[in-house]
């Protein structure tokens, strides 16, 4: 089969999957099998010709392949962050912020919250040691409720860290996207920070801007009992490409 040819019915300005692909290349030669498919699929990735951005995803221009999400963080990120890793170089936590939204917003956060993600087993330890080093109001886990009730400039609000989360490699502190579009959904305490009525412009600029691995953030979704919600969000993202 003449990999050029099927080529031409590939247009530059939507995303396919494995199956979109090897129902266009049947067209022209029902007798396909998956093992060719395979083949051309690999080969098309190795000249250039078909570039993967993410979990069963792949695109015809190279322009439109996306960088990894890297979250800038304010002096009050770095505070608590560069408090932890002195005091407990060992420790696992990822942090976050609320202004952090804002790249992806219409209607800004003015206020920014820094959260804390803990291992699970040291979180209470983490927040009595942040209340006492940091001076000011930390929260521990808390509902929509109470957040609302004792939210004050400046809050640090620690949480435990979900195990299976994914995680960066590079930089084993800062949060992933694939992480963040599922914990702005789990965590109440984030989610009063915005408007849920934002989310669809939340996903939409995401995808627009950066790569997301989509199986990992299903997986952790799933974990969190977030997998619907998710899946109805990304899709509705799938269907506008």
């Amino acid at each position: 089969m003449d990999i050029d040819n099927a080529l031409v019915s590939l247009k530059d300005d939507r995303t396919y999957s494995r199956n979109d692909l090897i129902e266009i290349f049947r067209r022209d030669n029902k007798e396909l099998n998956d093992a060719t498919f395979r083949w051309m699929l690999y080969n098309m990735q190795l000249h250039n010709r078909l570039y993967r951005v993410g979990y069963d995803e792949y695109i015809t221009s190279e322009r439109r392949v996306l960088p990894e999400y890297r979250p800038f963080y304010t002096e009050d990120v770095l505070k608590v962050k560069d408090l932890l890793e002195e005091k407990y170089p060992e420790l696992s936590f990822v942090m976050f912020e609320s202004v952090a939204l804002n790249e992806f917003l219409n209607h800004q956060i003015a206020q920014n919250t820094v959260y804390v993600q803990v291992e699970k087993d040291l979180s209470t330890y983490i927040f009595d040691i942040l209340k006492q080093e940091l001076g000011g109001m930390v929260l521990y886990k808390p509902n929509r409720t109470e957040f609302s009730r004792y939210w004050t400039r400046g809050c640090v609000v620690v949480l435990e860290l979900v195990s299976q989360a994914p995680l960066s490699s590079a930089q084993p502190h800062e949060i992933t996207m694939e992480k963040l579009l599922v914990d702005i959904i789990a965590d109440k305490s984030i989610e009063a920070t915005y408007s849920p009525a934002e989310l669809p412009d939340i996903f939409r600029n995401v995808r627009k801007n950066y790569r997301v691995d989509v199986k990992k953030m299903n997986r952790y979704a799933g974990r969190r009992g977030k997998a619907e919600i998710i899946a109805r969000y990304m899709g509705d993202i799938k269907d506008a490409v």
